[in-house]
């Protein structure tokens, strides 16, 4: 727990805020609130270890899911995607060993059992690698003992990124990130991106969606011709753009390398989950065991098995293609009007609801400069994958449903208990 002294907390806060500037953390403050909060979670070294163990797991599956989905029409209508941009998904060329995407994050909630269960995954312009960069190593200084599990991520990105464009088959003379320059977060990230490539040897350029065109049989950022494109910009807006389908074409052409596509939102569809849920008996004994271990059961909402779901437990109902926390309800809170008009839409899935132990944080009233604790905040944390592998955390706290209003909180580590006199240690960390 941190300081509760106000005069104590606000200082502190104002050195980690300071700290986190190297990696474009601007936005500590959203809309006169503190979005960094100094509380810390702490993972014990076994939660840490299935964590990893998840991130691993899931990555292979959510691929099988995409291409399952892209390949079986009887699931499309349930995508909401319009037609052209599924054809435009099941044509563009999937990354090496058939990766939907390079970067993504699986959003995970500890049930009370100390199992984790994965709830969601972003893909398509996946945020808080400043926050794991620049802040969580400023909040793990203060907690000696204490290890930052994100502390590979910013070589695990770049060195992904650069063998993705090594393996091009064109030559990658530049890198295209787009952003909408109205929204601090979206271009402090593709900046970010930008310098960390650049340090890498990477030439890279940083513009406003609206500097996104095609010239000739070129795409071109702020008037020059681009080899990749990376996107901190939702593709369904992106996808009214008159510059969407032409990308799309170079990317088919090999012309354009998409280093975050239509493959890659497709896989951060909550579609995926559900689909993974339909099919764990068809995935083999191992896959099984996986998904009925750590993904709470998912149906499409028109499915006979959501109801019956939503009768004897509680459950979420989310839209598939959602973000941050948009559409998403608990099942006791809508009526039968309310149950009967995400039927009618067809693209929601139902999802069964994790009980997870409500947790400590901290408020900061400014004006009356106090800090107060408050209890009963969920913690959502955030896996990343990279490359198909676990590369840290972003964790944030908020009520039982994770919005635009969560608090961002360094996730630490406990250290590894020492194994005993002949005892040995498996490949998760776990004492034999």
């Amino acid at each position: 727990m941190p300081p509760l002294a106000y005069a104590t907390y606000s200082d502190v806060w104002e050195q980690v805020a300071a700290a986190g500037r190297h990696d474009l953390n601007l936005d500590v403050w959203a809309a006169g609130w503190r979005y960094l909060s100094l509380t810390t979670l702490c993972l014990e070294a076994a939660e840490a270890a299935q964590l990893r163990q998840c991130t691993r797991a899931f990555s292979r599956l959510l691929d099988r899911a995409v291409d399952g989905i892209l390949a079986d029409p009887a699931w499309w209508p349930a995508l909401a995607w319009p037609r052209p941009a599924i054809e435009l998904a099941r044509q563009e060329p999937a990354h090496p060993g058939g990766q939907a995407s390079l970067f993504g994050r699986f959003d995970c909630l500890l049930d009370r059992h100390g199992t984790w269960r994965i709830i969601e995954y972003n893909a398509d312009t996946p945020s808080g690698a400043r926050e794991a960069t620049g802040l969580e190593p400023a909040l793990a200084r203060r907690q000696p003992g204490l290890r930052a599990p994100s502390r590979q991520l910013r070589p695990h990105l770049v060195g992904t990124l650069l063998e993705r464009i090594a393996g091009h088959e064109r030559p990658v003379r530049l890198v295209g990130i787009v952003a909408c320059h109205s929204w601090l977060e979206d271009i402090a990230q593709a900046t970010w991106l930008a310098r960390q490539l650049q340090a890498a040897g990477q030439p890279a350029i940083v513009g406003d969606v609206t500097d996104l065109e095609v010239l000739g049989q070129r795409v071109a950022v702020r008037g020059r011709p681009i080899d990749a494109l990376y996107r901190f910009y939702p593709l369904e807006a992106l996808y009214r753009s008159p510059t969407f389908a032409e990308l799309c074409e170079a990317a088919s052409g090999r012309r354009l390398l998409l280093l975050n596509g239509l493959r890659g939102f497709l896989a951060q569809s909550k579609l995926c989950l559900a689909w993974l849920w339909a099919h764990r008996r068809q995935l083999g004994a191992g896959a099984r065991g996986t998904l009925e271990r750590h993904l709470p059961a998912t149906y499409l909402v028109r499915e006979p098995e959501a109801a019956a779901l939503a009768r004897t437990q509680r459950v979420v109902v989310k839209h598939v293609n959602g973000r941050e926390g948009d559409s998403v309800v608990f099942g006791e809170t809508l009526d039968a009007a309310g149950w009967e008009a995400r039927r009618l839409d067809g693209a929601y899935v139902v999802q069964q609801a994790v009980d997870s132990p409500p947790l400590e944080d901290v408020t900061v009233d400014d004006w009356r400069a106090q800090v107060q604790v408050i209890g009963g905040r969920s913690a959502c944390v955030g896996a990343f994958a990279i490359g198909g592998r676990f590369a840290g955390c972003y964790s944030r706290l908020d009520g039982p449903i994770t919005s635009s209003r969560a608090c961002y909180v360094a996730t630490l580590v406990q250290p590894e208990p020492r194994p005993g006199p002949g005892s040995r240690t498996d490949g998760d960390g776990r004492q034999r």
